[in-house]
């Protein structure tokens, strides 16, 4: 307990400094045309001034944050608090999560050993009962103190709110509350649309969750359900501003990529090189190419509905057309509940160097380039393109190394060491 309030009072004190020395607030890498806090600020004056934010090409978040800040003002200080606080129910929540599947995972490997499904061998890889305790405690550690999120906070970009949310997901998808889920998910895609893609995992684990009900029962319900509050929220947002003006301004903007403000993404940079004629097939190409993913990985890990929604998390916050460091911070804070597979993955050097070289050179490059007039967009790019890979690097090494394990679990280990009759050795392949 002391050690969990003197986290969170260092988590605190770090935020307020950087929020108090400004230095996040307009950096590309953290603030986007989607969550700015001074874009925010701007359209909520409008709305004061009887005026819609929607009519010019600034303002687009949604007219619930619009109605939100409208009432509770535009101070930095007082809401600098708000973005503090949500951080801090952010990892409450998270640790929460870690409690829930370090408990789940003792119970469903006492089931695999007493049915017999683990090998014998496979015995050093089973979790302890200290997990309970340590996978929530780096959890709290692993976002409280992630830069990406500090950095995110201290920039009071609205990135804060959709990870609470995608939080309170996670938190319904493993303890299998349905109207909490639907509730939390909706509210995430209508912040930033793409979250909806998490419904696949969601549905996957309500029907493991509910075997004595028809799978198609529950997977409608569920849609119905996430359906429901989502029309409900647009319903609310219509009367907010009085007309459907928003949907062109918020979706229309996050699919058609209108503005080519650079960040870590890689849509700006194409697009801005992208002849006219070509732009409307490449949007479409971009926007498919994160749907494609879902069905192979739902079909590959079908019973691992929450190694299957942080790996969409991951992919969203690689491939969405406004990717911010809150979003890949949000990833990077989940990795605690696969601490388990961290023996079996194979580029975590690798990839640790390739984010930390990003995080450092994309503020120099950009100070070259915008600045002092010494570098182009290429030098900018290409330390996104290093950052976009580094996160793919590490999605494919934590699925293999969730199949290596479960190789392990159910083969054991002297499988591998033995020879044929030309001396080689069977080598374990991701397929």
């Amino acid at each position: 307990m002391a050690s969990d309030l003197v986290l969170y009072s260092v988590a605190v004190i770090v935020r307020q400094v950087a929020v108090a020395g400004g230095w996040f607030s307009s950096r590309p890498e953290v603030s986007t045309p989607l969550n700015s806090w001074s874009r925010l600020t701007e359209g909520v004056h409008l709305h004061q001034a009887g005026l819609s934010p929607y009519s010019g090409v600034v303002f687009h978040e949604t007219p619930l944050a619009l109605a939100v800040f409208s009432v509770l003002g535009k101070s930095t200080a007082y809401a600098s608090w708000l973005f503090i606080m949500g951080d801090l129910l952010t990892c409450f929540l998270l640790s929460r999560v870690g409690e829930v599947v370090a408990k789940q995972r003792l119970v469903d490997q006492e089931m695999a050993n007493s049915s017999g499904l683990h090998h014998p061998e496979a015995r050093p890889l089973l979790a302890t009962l200290s997990s309970t305790l340590t996978i929530p405690r780096l959890l709290s550690l692993s976002y409280l103190l992630n830069p990406y999120i500090i950095a995110s906070c201290a920039g009071m970009t609205s990135t804060v709110w959709t990870n609470l949310m995608l939080a309170t997901f996670l938190l319904s998808l493993v303890t299998s509350h349905q109207v909490l889920a639907c509730i939390s998910l909706s509210l995430a895609t209508y912040q930033s649309l793409y979250p909806a893609l998490l419904i696949v995992p969601l549905c996957l684990k309500l029907v493991q969750s509910s075997p004595t009900v028809s799978p198609t029962s529950t997977v409608m319900t569920t849609l119905a359900m996430f359906l429901t509050f989502l029309t409900s929220l647009l319903l609310l947002s219509a009367e907010i501003c009085g007309d459907w003006s928003f949907l062109h301004s918020v979706y229309g903007f996050i699919l058609t990529v209108p503005e080519l403000t650079p960040n870590m993404g890689i849509f700006w940079y194409f697009f801005t090189e992208m002849f006219d004629h070509f732009r409307v097939f490449f949007v479409w190409t971009f926007q498919l190419n994160l749907l494609l993913y879902v069905a192979p990985l739902s079909i590959k890990f079908p019973t691992h509905p929450l190694l299957l929604s942080t790996t969409m998390i991951g992919l969203i916050a690689v491939f969405k057309s406004y990717p911010s460091t809150g979003d890949v911070g949000l990833f990077l804070s989940l990795l605690p509940l696969f601490s388990h597979l961290l023996p079996f993955m194979k580029q975590t050097f690798i990839i640790l160097c390739m984010l930390l070289a990003t995080t450092v050179l994309a503020p120099i490059a950009w100070q070259l380039w915008i600045y002092n007039n010494s570098a182009n967009a290429n030098y900018y790019f290409a330390i996104n393109l290093v950052y976009s890979t580094a996160q793919i690097f590490l999605i494919t090494d934590l699925l293999f190394g969730q199949v290596k394990r479960q190789f392990y679990m159910t083969h054991g280990f002297s499988l591998l060491e033995k020879e044929d009759k030309e001396g080689q050795r069977p080598i374990l392949q991701l397929k």
